[in-house]
């Protein structure tokens, strides 16, 4: 018992504590459970810090944000809070799916998001971990989709609180953290409208504005690096919305807009202006098929990995490093300030690789062709022919492909890393080749959906646009893996959630 709630079944885990399923034994209420670990529980600052986020969630008090209405501690010791349970699925999950979403479905998806964050900021508090998986999607009776804000684990109480953040310690998640998170400086509710900024550039094209191979090279970035235009990563999109989401993506603060409600009406009125009629009401996205009931954000997402396409939203690396993983900082200043130099080689390093793989290189006499290191890639006019795609970097920053194997005329050729040798890809029930590849994929435009298999391993799928030659980097799991084991902890970088 948790209180007054019965636990069921846990429903997900993260590193400092996990949800469960319960219910009330006598008005059947069902609801979820987070529970600290024990081994949290000893930490005073952790302990704080949950019950920090309880309270920045409850005080909020908006339809679009989950409900936390109990909290207490287990007869053991461990402290829990009782929220809303959810049924549904986070965003990410539904985005691995759907790749892009069109102008009207993310602007009446947001609409929702933008004003709990301005109900969160009018009560003193900043979200500070804006993303997909902290994302909730619901359905109602009607067939509309519901989004609810998950996850004040990384939240900042503007006012008094408990918790103090030292100066100089980046919290959030790194492909998601305005400059000044990154930075390690103080934040108000602008950190939060940077955040929606990245998360309309990647609803709209399928792309982060910002990406790298490192958390390092990440925040870097996120300081020093210019968005690009969302016109130039996705070409049916209208240059006229690039502006307000630059402005929302602008290194300094002042220079955004002051509230998320603000931000996404300029956007809303330059969609209108190239010819959108937005919807008052909530979009009606496909509902997907019966998904475990949930409540908690990070912990449950985890283990709802989303595509690491070459056409998708982000590589392998920045995937592991920014998706999944909130980064707090737990350092002295000295091990900060040393960090900090070691940004700053890594910065210098960084841009002269950059410098020279994006200088032109003329094609060599082997198997060897240039990494492209740009954010936008044209759709080619007709389907490439017998194009290798690249499996792996080599030295230098080149990718070396594999001998040159004909592909039938229309094709394009999919390279799969990570898989076990043998493993077969699958598009609609017929077998298409197998690991490593190369691959032939019809060449198209819209998605498709590539299902992995080997003996021994669960299946896993895959969304893939087939308009250019790919690398796939997929990981099975082996069969009666457990699915909420818990990996391990950097001891410089961690999520107490």
């Amino acid at each position: 018992m948790a209180g007054e709630y019965r636990l069921r079944r846990k429903l997900g885990e993260g590193g400092f504590g996990a949800v469960y399923e319960a219910e009330h034994p006598v008005l059947k209420r069902r609801a979820a459970v987070k529970v600290l670990h024990q081994a949290a529980g000893r930490d005073s600052e952790a302990v704080l810090r949950f019950i920090s986020e309880a309270q920045a969630a409850n005080q909020i008090r908006s339809r679009n944000i989950i409900d936390i209405f109990s909290f207490g501690q287990l007869p053991d010791g461990r402290h829990f809070y009782v929220m809303d349970l959810l049924e549904g699925e986070p965003l990410d999950r539904c985005l691995a799916r759907e790749i892009r979403f069109d102008v009207l479905t993310t602007l009446q998806l947001l609409r929702p998001i933008a004003e709990a964050l301005d109900a969160a900021h009018a009560a003193g508090v900043v979200h500070r971990d804006l993303k997909p998986q902290n994302i909730f999607l619901t359905w109602d009776s009607t067939g509309e989709t519901v989004p609810k804000l998950l996850d004040f684990g990384m939240a900042k109480l503007l006012g008094d609180s408990p918790v103090n953040t030292l100066s100089g310690t980046p919290m959030g998640t790194p492909l998601y953290m305005s400059p000044e998170q990154a930075r390690g400086d103080k934040v108000d509710g602008r950190s939060d409208v940077y955040a929606l900024g990245v998360l309309c550039h990647e609803l709209l094209t399928g792309r982060l504005p910002i990406s790298g191979d490192s958390t390092i090279v990440v925040l870097m970035a996120h300081i020093l690096q210019p968005p690009p235009r969302m016109s130039e990563v996705w070409s049916e999109l209208p240059p006229s919305m690039d502006e307000p989401i630059l402005r929302m993506l602008d290194k300094d603060p002042q220079a955004r807009p002051a509230t998320a409600g603000a931000a996404l009406a300029a956007l809303v009125i330059a969609a209108e202006g190239a010819g959108f009629a937005i919807p008052s009401g909530l979009p009606h996205l496909r509902r997907p098929m019966p998904a475990v009931a949930n409540g908690s954000g990070d912990e449950l997402s985890k283990a709802q990995t989303m595509p690491a396409t070459e056409h998708g939203r982000r590589g392998a690396d920045a995937d592991n490093l920014a998706a999944d993983t909130p980064v707090i900082g737990r350092a002295s200043n000295l091990r900060w300030r040393i960090l900090g130099g070691l940004v700053a080689l890594g910065l210098v390093a960084a841009y002269i690789i950059g410098g020279r793989m994006n200088a032109p290189v003329p094609p060599p006499a082997t198997a060897v062709v240039p990494v492209s290191t740009s954010a936008a890639t044209p759709t080619p006019a007709a389907p490439p022919q017998n194009v290798p795609a690249a499996p792996g970097l080599g030295p230098a920053g080149v990718v070396v492909a594999p001998p040159a194997v004909p592909l039938p005329p229309g094709s394009v050729e999919l390279i799969l890393q990570g898989a076990p040798r043998g493993a077969r890809v699958w598009i609609d029930g017929k077998p298409v080749g197998e690991a490593p590849g190369p691959i032939p994929l019809p060449f198209g435009q819209a998605p498709v959906q590539l299902t992995i298999t080997a003996t021994g391993y669960e299946a896993t799928t895959r969304n893939i646009i087939p308009d250019r030659p790919a690398t796939v980097v997929v990981k099975l799991k082996k069969r009666g893996e457990g699915a909420t084991r818990r990996a391990p902890i950097p001891s410089d970088l961690e999520s107490p959630f």
